[in-house]
């Protein structure tokens, strides 16, 4: 039995619990031991069980707890992925998430903390970094990359041998071209069509997608 630990709240948080819950009915490998959340009251119930700590609390957990941190907020990706570098946990503590409804091609690498939700698909030849969040439908194609803390909203497409960078936000709806770069802790608006490489840091949104802004980076 797995035993897992989710870094959230409502939101991604639930969602990764809704994920592990479908998991647990198939093949009945995964227990919810529950949240960390630093806003929420301990003890305060949450989709499939309740808050039981802090985010620095981890430690207090058995060796035998794995975690993820779904925390995709589009303006706090540079600081959320600094969060969870800093809590120190262990690469071997970083659990996975897998919906059986997923399809993923049998040669994807996928890194440790990361969530595939029902129905999103990854060609044969791509991989997916640490910390990742598939959403319900999204497609990545073949021989594409998906570096750590990328977040790929609802029915997103990226198509082949494109390359997303670490901490990228891909709204729902947007599409990649083939071909790609989506530079680091970039935002590509909803409904977006991306038919040119997007700079690390830049706001991109429309069809075709155009550079509408850029977010400050965190020294």
């Amino acid at each position: 039995m797995i035993k897992l630990a989710i870094f959230g709240g409502k939101g991604g948080g639930t969602l990764a619990a809704q994920t592990m819950l479908a998991i647990s009915r198939v093949h009945g490998s995964h227990q919810l031991m529950g949240y960390l959340n630093d806003r929420i009251e301990i003890g305060a119930p949450l989709f499939g069980g309740a808050v039981l700590g802090r985010f620095d609390d981890w430690a207090r957990l058995g060796d035998d707890v794995v975690f993820v941190a779904p925390l995709h907020k589009p303006s706090a990706m540079q600081a959320n992925a600094r969060r969870i570098a800093g809590l120190g946990i262990p690469s071997s503590r970083w659990g996975g998430l897998i919906d059986p409804m997923a399809n993923v091609a049998d040669n994807v690498p996928v890194g440790g903390g990361s969530v595939i939700s029902a129905m999103a698909q990854i060609g044969p030849d791509s991989s997916v970094g640490s910390h990742c969040f598939l959403r319900a439908g999204a497609i990545v194609s073949h021989d594409v990359v998906i570096s750590d803390q990328v977040y790929l909203g609802q029915t997103s497409v990226v198509m082949g041998y494109s390359r997303i960078e670490t901490g990228a936000h891909i709204a729902p709806g947007a599409i990649v071209r083939d071909g790609i770069t989506v530079g680091r802790f970039a935002l590509v608006g909803m409904g977006a069509v991306v038919t040119r490489n997007v700079p690390p840091f830049a706001i991109v949104a429309g069809v075709p997608a155009r550079v509408t802004g850029a977010v400050t980076p965190i020294d």
